[in-house]
């Protein structure tokens, strides 16, 4: 499971509360946001905090994040153990993000805080490239532009779709399989369809289609980043210009 890097799995195996949860990731003790002026129940973690729905929790630096640790998984569990009330439970488990023992906790070789890293092919192919999709085309959640001005007409998302389909008409099978049209249907996306038509398509349908050029820069930056990080060799000066690199963007994007 760690190897296949699936995050419902990993969550399960590490007992945390996971992705919908007030403190949900495995790596950082990041705290989420919730829309309190609609009484939202869904967690959210921004690195700033909104202003506007009088949140106490305070902001993020995406280089300075506070990182877990083993010790800090056995200090929670410790607590846990500890509690006499089914309330003091859930207050724990809320505040920290992990419910109970892991699956493996006899295993004493096992760091709890390092043990399932980050996997490329769900957090980028799975994740990330389907919803910025759905947030370029209007479709995010009930979510629209705010102040900004980043979606793409229908009209022109339709053109991106018959093209992204005659794309790939004539290159050979061993690099791509045939993709469909994305404006119609892109339930048939797999990650390896939408990494070949992120990474290659989309920089060239993409372009002066935006209404402002940030938008598609934004967007070719993130594709520099991924192609770096799949690389079969990678220097140390190239992996922290990737940790700048990915910082730099979610603020941008957050902006």
């Amino acid at each position: 499971m760690f190897k296949n890097g699936d995050i419902i799995a990993i969550e399960k195996l590490l007992n945390i509360k996971g992705h919908n949860g007030y403190s949900p990731c495995r790596s950082c003790e990041i705290k989420g946001v919730r829309k309190i002026s609609t009484q939202g129940t869904n967690y959210y973690t921004p690195l700033k905090t909104p202003r506007r729905e009088n949140q106490t929790r305070q902001s993020y630096h995406p280089l300075n994040l506070p990182l877990r640790t083993h010790e800090g998984f056995v200090s929670v569990l410790e607590e846990l153990d500890a509690t006499v009330t089914k309330r003091q439970r859930e207050r724990i488990a809320k505040e920290h993000g992990v419910k109970g023992e892991p699956s493996l906790r006899r295993v004493n070789s096992i760091d709890y805080a390092n043990c399932a890293p980050w996997e490329w092919m769900h957090l980028f192919l799975e994740n990330i490239i389907p919803q910025l999709v759905d947030l370029w085309t209007g479709r995010y959640k009930m979510l629209d532009v705010g102040s900004e001005d980043y979606e793409l007409a229908p009209h022109i998302w339709e053109e991106i779709g018959a093209e992204t389909a005659a794309a790939v008409n004539k290159i050979p099978a061993a690099f791509v399989r045939v993709l469909g049209n994305i404006a119609v249907d892109k339930s048939s996306f797999t990650a390896e369809a939408w990494s070949f038509w992120f990474i290659h398509i989309a920089p060239i349908v993409l372009r002066n289609r935006f209404p402002r050029l940030k938008y598609y820069t934004h967007m070719c930056k993130l594709i520099s980043l991924m192609k770096t990080s799949i690389k079969l060799e990678i220097t140390t000066q190239e992996i922290n210009s990737l940790e700048q690199g990915f910082a730099e963007w979610v603020r941008e994007f957050e902006r």
